[in-house]
């Protein structure tokens, strides 16, 4: 907005020095448009020192590097990424370690009378792309538990029951 006018017109009547003539202008101007509005209470949340002047200035200016990664950024980014991917992918191998089991080979052609040293041999129960599914589908789906789980902010429930559990046997 580069009209001068309208900016002496809402100065004026945020100051409450303006004539009735004003008065009645700035009515007019007001119930125009909604954008109008919109930039009475701008100016007037301003005026009364509740907002920023320099917000609209900060919003085109790129953030620096302290500023895209602080503290309360990169906790959030270990407990809602970094946790969930972590248990998500020990959920997975856990389901691949569970369908498979290893023997040792003790008597076989090559080895008939059980002399030479044995090898231990790699049993799957299932067929490993039906393994993989699995060991993928309940990964992700653990993943995402635990994704909610922190969006949600139940640890603070947990953390708050564990913390509690401990003082009293303390």
């Amino acid at each position: 907005m580069q009209n001068p006018e309208i900016w002496n017109m809402l100065s004026k009547h945020l100051a409450a020095e303006e004539t009735p003539k004003e008065t009645e202008e700035f009515l007019k101007w007001f119930n125009q448009t909604e954008k109008n509005k919109e930039l009475f209470y701008k100016v007037k949340n301003v005026w009364e020192g509740q907002e920023s002047t320099h917000e609209p200035y900060k919003q085109n200016v790129p953030l620096s590097f302290r500023g895209r990664f602080t503290k309360h950024k990169i906790k959030d980014f270990i407990l809602n990424q970094a946790l969930g991917n972590l248990i998500g992918f020990t959920v997975g191998m856990w389901v691949t370690a569970s369908f498979t089991h290893h023997v040792l080979e003790r008597r076989g052609l090559k080895n008939l009378f059980g002399l030479a040293g044995r090898k231990r041999i790699v049993v799957n129960e299932i067929p490993e792309w039906q393994q993989s599914v699995i060991a993928i589908l309940l990964g992700f789906i653990a993943l995402e538990l635990i994704n909610y789980f922190f969006q949600t902010k139940k640890y603070l429930v947990v953390w708050k029951y564990f913390k509690k559990l401990f003082a009293i046997k303390n």
